[in-house]
């Protein structure tokens, strides 16, 4: 049971996108859940379930083509070792709050408030989250623009006790309480929809570029030049439609264009230098800082004059573009298996574009919320990020990644714009309508209005109030004292 549990929650995500067995893959593990006391089973069983939906989640780790096979494998098995930490320690607890005969109901209450806690540190990812399975159900994700992505994994988990109250333990009780949580989980965002005003006054007109620069074209050696001509070609015919902002993905530039590469970095102001149209795009950088050289994944943003305005990402990779702990013992750099050891910006750098600003993240930032929240709450009326899922020629990686900025969208109610270089790019609205896609692998350019927003959503202001009430919540129950000789 534990296995097939783990199957179905799996299989719920993206790009299978059975969203709807979220609601049942928890209630073949609820008798075991309801009857554990001994902590060494809680561990081995929720490492079980652990390996097998991150295992069946995430394989497409191995299938990495900027590394060799062997590493690709050892990389995914390490990271789906690491991840099924989660629900080891979420069986964990529940044991020990089993053994203070708390109600069942409260394991609603555990397994969100573990996946919030493990999106913290440096080998945070709250990719694997339960809540990502219902992405395909707009009506009931509206809710996160109040609980969170989080709240939603609550929702998850106490809809599937219901159902097990309701079907295993004949408890007629339940179903009243089932028909209430659904009902209104999806009236709330029926309502939400249909009362949530667009902006009719479509203020930006944004481009996205998606040049289709396969990984074994980009990386190769004297190709920048090339690489460069295509994407300010393709940008060229985006410029016919007078953007306000051009967006090139991630790496869409490999060479370090501010200090090294001066031939595309004046291709750049020539582009720009005709016309009011701004360049947001994904960039190397580097300066000498205490006689030391320090490298960023960047996203630099340009006009006529070049460069006026820098991001280093945040957030980094691990194991990709950093090692870490690694600044703390320099050996483990042996251990990056990327395509550098870059350092982690430090500033939310906000750019300004007419009378809006925006936030450009980088590719995995899109993934944690606290980021985009962060950002928005510091003045930005749109988001953009720019991905190169390049790495990895099918699904489900980026399918998966590309439906995580739904949330983002419907979080903060801001429009997102995504730029991808292989795929997926996107614009969603604030309602997390996907409004204009470019599939994967393919090459070609959104041209479309988008409506900046000022609005600041109950999550933007708060976050996950409703979380660390239930963590400090479940803190009080664990000082309820346990009589032991029941478990002897």
């Amino acid at each position: 049971m534990i296995i097939f549990s783990a199957f179905l929650m799996a299989i719920s995500q993206q790009p299978i996108g059975y969203g709807f067995l979220a609601f049942f893959s928890i209630i073949p593990i609820i008798p075991f859940l309801h009857k554990l006391k001994s902590y060494r089973s809680a561990l081995w069983n929720g490492f079980l379930w652990g390996f097998t939906y991150n295992f069946l989640t995430v394989f497409w780790i191995a299938t990495n083509i900027g590394t060799t096979q062997i590493i690709a494998f050892i990389t995914m098995i390490l990271s789906v070792l690491i991840l099924s930490l989660t629900p080891m320690i979420i069986f964990f607890l529940w044991c020990a709050l089993n053994r203070r005969k708390i109600n069942l109901l409260f394991l609603s209450f555990v397994w969100p408030s573990v996946e919030l806690m493990r999106t913290y540190g440096s080998l945070g990812f709250p990719w694997v989250s339960i809540s990502n399975s219902l992405v395909d159900y707009n009506n009931i994700i509206q809710l996160i623009e109040y609980i969170g992505m989080y709240g939603l994994s609550a929702l998850v988990i106490l809809i599937n006790i219901l159902i097990y109250n309701l079907i295993i333990r004949r408890n007629l009780q339940s179903l009243s309480i089932l028909f209430l949580t659904v009902s209104s989980s999806i009236l709330i965002g029926v309502l939400i929809r249909s009362n949530y005003e667009l902006d009719k006054d479509k203020n930006l007109n944004i481009a996205v570029i998606q040049p289709n620069i396969h990984l074994s074209e980009k990386w190769s050696r004297g190709s920048q030049n090339k690489i460069m001509n295509k994407i300010i070609s393709q940008s060229q015919e985006a410029l016919i439609e007078k953007p306000d902002l051009l967006v090139w993905p991630e790496t869409s530039v490999i060479s370090y264009l501010i200090q090294r590469d001066k031939i595309n970095y004046n291709k750049i102001k020539s582009l720009l230098d005709s016309n009011t149209t701004k360049l947001i795009a994904g960039i190397p950088y580097y300066e000498s800082l205490n006689n030391k050289i320090r490298y960023y994944n960047s996203a630099g943003y340009f006009d006529g004059s070049g460069l006026v305005g820098l991001y280093h990402k945040i957030h980094l990779v691990p194991g990709a573009e950093y090692v870490p702990f690694s600044k703390y013992l320099n050996s483990l750099e042996i251990f990056n298996f990327g395509i550098g050891n870059f350092s982690h910006g430090e500033s939310y750098q906000l750019f300004n574009l007419n009378d809006y600003r925006f936030a450009a993240m980088i590719c995995l930032e899109s993934i944690f919320p606290y980021l985009s929240r962060k950002f928005v709450a510091d003045g930005a009326n749109f988001l953009v990020y720019v991905v190169n899922d390049g790495w990895y020629e099918s699904a489900p990686e980026p399918q998966q990644h590309a439906s995580r900025a739904v949330y983002r969208a419907i979080e903060t109610r801001r429009p997102i714009v995504r730029c991808a270089n292989t795929g997926i790019s996107m614009i969603i609205d604030q309602l997390g309508n996907i409004t204009h896609q470019i599939d994967l692998n393919k090459k070609g350019t959104i041209v479309e209005k988008i409506s900046p927003s000022s609005k600041m959503t109950f999550y933007v202001k708060y976050g996950d109030i409703f979380i660390y009430f239930m963590i400090a919540t479940i803190m009080l129950f664990m000082f309820k004292k346990v009589h032991y000789e029941d478990y002897v």
